[in-house]
C-alpha cells in the first residue's frame, strides 16, 4: 500500500476514535458504493442523527487546510453515496449531518484534529450539476448546437 494511503487510513482511525470520545457510535468506516465512498458513518446515542464525516489527512498544513481540497464533485459523490446508504439500511427517517474532520500530522509525530460541523447540504449537489451543464455548453463548437 502506498504511504499516502496508509496515512489516510491512519487519519480515519484517529477521526473515528475522536468521534467515539464525543459519544458517536461508528456504524461504518470506509463504506463503498462502487466508486463512491463514505469515510465515516456514525449515529448519535439518541439514534436520531446520522453523521457522515469526510476525513482528510495531511502530514503538514503547508498547502492549506486538508478539508479545503473537498470540491463540488466530491461533495456530490458524498451526497449520492449517503442517499444509497440511507436506502440500503432504511435510515431515511433520521436527521442527517455532514461534517469534515481534518487530521494534520503523522503516526510518528504529534497530530491536530479540526472538526467542522454541518459543512454540506443538498444544495451542493445542485451547484455541481449546474457547473457541469455550463462546462458542457461552452465545450460545444459553434454551429453544433
Amino acid at each position: 500500500m502506498a504511504s499516502h494511503n496508509e496515512l489516510g487510513k491512519w487519519g480515519e482511525c484517529i477521526a473515528a476514535e475522536y468521534l467515539r470520545e464525543k459519544g458517536w457510535y461508528i456504524r461504518h468506516l470506509d463504506w463503498h458504493d462502487r466508486h463512491k465512498d463514505l469515510d465515516i458513518v456514525a449515529i448519535d446515542g439518541d439514534m436520531t442523527t446520522l453523521l457522515v464525516a469526510e476525513v482528510k489527512t495531511r502530514s503538514s498544513s503547508v498547502w492549506g487546510e486538508p478539508d479545503e481540497s473537498i470540491d463540488l464533485e466530491k461533495k456530490s459523490n458524498i451526497l449520492r453515496a449517503t442517499a444509497k446508504y440511507q436506502r440500503l439500511y432504511r435510515l431515511e427517517n433520521l436527521n442527517l449531518r455532514y461534517d469534515t474532520i481534518s487530521v494534520v500530522g503523522t503516526p510518528d509525530t504529534e497530530h491536530t484534529i479540526t472538526h467542522k460541523e454541518n459543512v454540506m447540504d443538498v444544495a451542493d449537489s445542485f451547484q455541481y450539476k449546474e457547473q457541469r451543464r455550463k462546462r458542457a455548453y461552452y465545450k460545444k463548437k459553434p454551429g453544433t448546437w
